[in-house]
């Protein structure tokens, strides 16, 4: 059957205008930038005012994103996989192999930078299954007339080198390279001209979608990295403004005038000048607002990590919190985030192993559950500040510490234990009180009796 009776013309015309429309270019271009950011290719984004100029960068970008990166894929997760034996065996020897975590960490990633990460299924040479990953960057989708969240056309967008004319004269130039997937055929493109086109086999489309944040009606998500690297933008405009104006106030610049034509004044550092007769030497004036300028740095600071809802005690540290409840009031916008993001992975991970089961031929899952360890993201555990807090009052013993960290303990064995620690620590410690109370005799010691 001919291809145009098979894929409507209309659907790969609308995949090669969306693809090469301005708005799509630009899309791509940003999620682009985010990954230049991240990877600390920043430079090339500073407007310099003349070559004297030296571009001072820093990178938030990357600490941000890694931070939200630690949220979900930064150790190995326990899966539960609800579904039939053959299908269930099947994905856990494959997630196995395929050392699933490491994986899911560089699609969060490309989620995060570019606003979806997106997998495709197959397999190699070999015959096994493999799963590659494509960034935002990398690809363009075009959604159903009905239901623009379905996609019906996904197109892989690259360069490709090509040479052309004789052995002794060759051109070497930079081609767009497109394959459009459909749900029947593949057709590869060269610059906008169809150059291949091949069945598609599976009669679907063998992709998933992991978004950074999900937009209402649409396919691809929105990238968190975007915000953040406008407010890098130009908190690295303002730094390297800062550091100008600091190179110009270390040199003090003399300004001649009066001379003839013809005539020359040479200027040595730690000499009077010897000015001809009739000219002037005047030392120029500079204000630059350098202590304005840091001010507003730091003002920056403090709203890139405001507005990407990481605390900054949470990436820097933070010496003035004084309990853990206070800490755990600072870090409440990142737990937010943990929240928000295990909701949505643990259905982009089913929307995965069944395209995984679908490829290979075997049954869906009913449901999976990924164990995402929210104690490890926290500061601290609170019921372990609500237990110190009610031996402190009396209310409980340290014997209850231990039989709470270890329920298969009895009464007897946690008291022997605690008392075999604290006779250890008399032993050990010149204050028997222990490190805090010897750190608060420091602070506030108590009044010598007259």
């Amino acid at each position: 059957m001919p291809l145009t009776e098979t894929v409507p013309t209309s659907l790969l015309t609308r995949a090669n205008l969306h693809n090469f429309s301005v708005e799509e270019k630009k899309r791509r271009e940003e999620a682009m930038k985010n990954k230049d950011f991240f990877y600390a290719r920043q430079e090339e984004y500073v407007d310099r005012v003349n070559n004297d100029v030296d571009p001072i960068t820093i990178n938030l970008t990357n600490v941000i994103v890694k931070k939200k990166l630690s949220l979900l894929y930064s150790r190995g997760l326990v899966r539960e996989f609800d579904g039939p034996s053959p299908s269930v065996s099947f994905l856990e020897e494959l997630y196995h192999n395929l050392q699933i975590d490491r994986f899911l960490r560089k699609v969060d990633l490309a989620a995060e930078l570019s606003g979806t990460g997106m997998i495709y299924i197959g397999f190699n040479e070999a015959g096994e299954v493999e799963l590659r990953l494509f960034d935002a960057s990398e690809f363009s989708v075009v959604g159903s007339e009905d239901q623009p969240d379905i996609p019906e056309a996904i197109s892989l967008v690259s360069l490709v080198t090509k040479i052309e004319g004789s052995d002794k004269n060759p051109n070497v130039r930079q081609a767009v390279k497109t394959q459009v997937w459909t749900d029947n055929y593949i057709t590869t493109y060269m610059d906008g001209v169809r150059d291949v086109s091949e069945t598609n086999e599976l009669e679907y489309l063998p992709f998933t979608f992991f978004k950074g944040e999900e937009v209402y009606g649409q396919i691809l998500g929105h990238a968190p990295a975007y915000q953040v690297r406008l407010m890098n933008t130009y908190l690295n405009q303002q730094m390297t403004n800062l550091g100008y104006m600091i190179k110009m106030q270390s040199a003090t610049p003399a300004v001649v005038t009066g001379f003839q034509q013809g005539e020359g004044i040479t200027i040595h550092p730690g000499r009077a000048i010897s000015l001809p007769a009739g000219a002037t030497a005047d030392v120029l004036e500079l204000n630059p607002k350098i202590e304005e300028t840091l001010k507003e740095i730091q003002y920056l600071e403090e709203k890139v990590y405001e507005t990407a809802c990481i605390p900054k005690v949470s990436v820097v540290g933070d010496q003035k919190a004084s309990s853990g409840k206070e800490l755990l009031i600072k870090w409440y916008p990142l737990i937010q985030i943990f929240k928000e993001k295990t909701l949505r992975y643990q259905q982009y991970e089913l929307d995965l192993a069944n395209m995984i089961l679908k490829v290979n031929g075997l049954e869906p899952l009913d449901d999976i559950l990924v164990k995402y360890p929210e104690e490890a993201l926290m500061p601290l555990s609170p019921e372990s500040e609500e237990l110190r807090e009610r031996i402190r009052l009396g209310i409980s013993t340290p014997i209850d510490a231990v039989l709470q960290n270890d329920p298969t303990m009895d009464e007897a064995e946690a008291e022997a234990l605690v008392r075999s620690n604290m006779d250890f620590n008399k032993s050990i410690l010149p204050n028997p009180g222990g490190l805090d109370n010897e750190r608060r005799t420091r602070e506030d010691p108590e009044p010598k009796p007259e």
